[in-house]
């Protein structure tokens, strides 16, 4: 989505609101290893401050996960409210700081998709205590023990063990 910011440049308005469901694109899915995503609710203004711009961009969506221990889905909301500043292309040379207006015109996506990229959790898990799988034959340890055998030879000296049988 596109904001046409070109009537609060020129002066003809003095703030520009907005509000929109945005379907989020599936590469972007795929490169935060996404399962699924609900529609991302997405409203805020954007006011004129000088030579410069405020915005204030409020998001909220569900998106599905895998447990990074066990693989089950887990439903993560997100919601967050976040303030950017806005400037013209002509302001700013390679100034990270600031979002760039090209033409009087703001790609919504890519704000949303930084937001998003910064607020997710480190670790998604099903909950806290959870036990995650068996590294051996798969099992999920939820769900009880497996019956693998647990003990654990140095590899360097499992040559050894050979003598004894």
């Amino acid at each position: 989505m596109n904001l046409d910011l070109s009537k609060v440049i020129k002066g003809l308005q003095t703030e520009a609101t907005f509000e929109a469901d945005l379907e989020i694109e599936k590469s972007f899915l795929e490169s935060i290893e996404c399962v699924n995503a609900s529609v991302l609710h997405v409203s805020g203004n954007i006011r004129k401050l000088g030579r410069r711009y405020e915005l204030t961009l409020s998001y909220s969506g569900d998106l599905v996960f895998e447990c990074h221990r066990c693989l089950k889905d887990v439903n993560v909301h997100l919601q967050n409210t976040v303030e950017r500043v806005l400037v013209t292309s002509e302001e700013v040379a390679g100034d990270d700081e600031f979002l760039v207006l090209d033409d009087g015109v703001l790609a919504l996506m890519p704000v949303v998709e930084e937001e998003l990229t910064l607020n997710l959790p480190l670790q998604i898990l099903c909950n806290e205590d959870c036990a995650g799988l068996c590294p051996q034959c798969g099992k999920d340890l939820n769900k009880g023990m497996c019956e693998c055998d647990e003990t654990k030879i140095d590899p360097r000296l499992e040559a050894l063990k050979n003598l004894f049988t």
